[in-house]
């Protein structure tokens, strides 16, 4: 059928269009869905072991309590009841911790119920036995009962039980942080291969079909015939090119499984070089709508690409082993700002930087915590003249707490709850640019060093962000 109809030729472009911005959507979709249950899955995980490091301190500190009465009873030395009486001390506490970290099912407060009622009764046998050796009594006799050691023996049990439980459910989490990582392999790699493939027989479809328009328009308009043989081998010469390009993306297609930031690009890259293609082509034939499709395509998939970036780093730093070295913050927060100074030459902002901030960590992350969050304050600020940001450090309760303050456009705190969760933005794409990634990245990092972020602000009154970081979690 020739060509002929406007409408019909502008359906056959729409349709190439919409089609791939459709693919597009569903892999973001697939990616966002896999890169957040391995997110979650390694959080839990993490969870679970930190459940068994405060249960471990609780059993030391019971074996601290334990010693110290057995030294004092044999020796009579009241310097062994330094570590009984420190222990006695912590020992609510640590309780207390190790029952918030444990998710609270019904056997595990049975449990928990459980060590608390046995350590009662041990204290009263222990705090007994104590008495009867100041009062010069019959102390030997409650000992030899073995009523202090039956209770200690039950409430060891019990602790192992707990132990045992947390082990098991952390080693499942750590199996499902696994499985989750190979379906962002797998799910990526192959709907990568399907979207090339897919878009390879579109564009050979499209092609064909303006082919097929031509020779028909040429058999219809026979005095134009010089004109369309020339305009039909300029066009097999565009399908001989667009075959070779097509071959050329199916073969970077195949080589997926090298590298998934790669696999996730590509098709990325090839939409936009088609709808480039087509622009350039068929420019003048477009109408306004579908040119603005066409814009509109081109900046999905940047923003795409920018997204992949973002969640590939979120990744990286929840998994990257840690390096422990001295790290100047003042310096990398002077060289972040040096870079956006040279990107955004033309704008008019106070920058201060504390001198002296060092800590001990890994210089790699701390330098993606401070990109985000000075970017963020160097972005936020860019509509409000006099424009001021700083990095300081304060300490409170003696501990540092290291803050990125602006007089940007702020945000409201009724939002607050959501600022670290990833895709979360509090502004609209249109005013600020970004994939709301960075603050998620930025608790990851926070959080393996040991630390914890937070954040005020109010609208149109900027935004302050405090962090703290302590010696970096294995």
């Amino acid at each position: 059928m020739p060509l002929t109809d406007p409408l019909r030729f502008r359906r056959l472009l729409l349709r190439a269009i919409l089609l791939p911005v459709g693919l597009l959507l569903v892999l973001a979709g697939i990616l966002m869905w896999t890169v957040n249950g391995l997110i979650l899955a390694q959080e839990k995980a993490r969870h679970y072991q930190v459940a068994v490091t405060r249960l471990e301190r609780v059993r030391l500190l019971f074996i601290d309590r334990e010693t110290g009465v057995r030294g004092y009873l044999l020796s009579g030395d009241p310097s062994f009841l330094e570590p009984y009486q420190a222990a006695g001390q912590r020992l609510p506490v640590a309780l207390e911790e190790l029952e918030q970290g444990l998710e609270g099912a019904p056997e595990q407060r049975a449990w928990m119920e459980e060590v608390r009622g046995r350590w009662r009764e041990w204290e009263r046998v222990a705090d007994e036995q104590l008495s009867l050796f100041r009062q010069g009594g019959d102390w030997l006799s409650l000992v030899r009962s073995g009523a202090a050691k039956t209770h200690m023996d039950a409430l060891r049990s019990t602790l192992d039980t707990i132990r045992a439980e947390e082990l098991r459910r952390a080693t499942f989490q750590g199996l499902e942080a696994e499985r989750a990582g190979r379906t962002v392999l797998i799910a990526g790699g192959l709907w990568a291969l399907a979207v090339g493939v897919l878009l390879a027989w579109l564009s050979r479809r499209q092609l064909l079909t303006l082919a097929r328009g031509y020779d028909a328009s040429l058999a219809q308009v026979r005095a134009q015939a010089d004109a369309l043989r020339a305009s039909e081998a300029r066009l097999e010469s565009r399908v001989a090119q667009r075959t070779l390009e097509l071959t050329a993306a199916n073969k970077e297609l195949e080589s997926f499984s090298y590298s998934v930031s790669h696999d996730l690009r590509s098709p990325l890259r090839a939409i936009d070089g088609f709808a480039q293609a087509l622009r350039e082509d068929e420019g003048e034939r477009l109408s306004p709508e579908a040119l603005r499709l066409l814009t509109r395509l081109q900046g999905a998939a940047t923003r795409m690409g920018q997204l992949i970036d973002d969640l590939l780093q979120l990744s990286r730093v929840t998994r990257a082993e840690l390096r422990r070295e001295p790290v100047d913050l003042s310096a990398i927060a002077t060289s972040v700002l040096q870079e956006l100074r040279q990107r955004e030459s033309g704008r008019d902002v106070t920058c201060s930087v504390q001198p002296g901030l060092s800590v001990r960590g890994d210089p790699r992350l701390l330098r993606v915590l401070l990109e985000n969050l000075l970017g963020n304050a160097w972005k936020f600020t860019s509509k409000r003249s006099g424009a001021h940001i700083e990095l300081f450090a304060e300490t409170a309760g003696g501990v540092t707490h290291y803050a990125v303050r602006d007089n940007g456009v702020g945000f409201d705190m009724a939002y607050a709850g959501k600022l670290f969760s990833p895709f979360q933005r509090m502004h609209k794409p249109s005013e600020f640019p970004g994939t709301g990634i960075g603050l998620a990245t930025v608790q990851r990092i926070v959080h393996r060093h040991g630390g914890d972020i937070s954040a005020q602000a109010a609208p149109g009154g900027g935004a302050t962000f405090r962090f703290t970081l302590q010696e970096a979690l294995a």
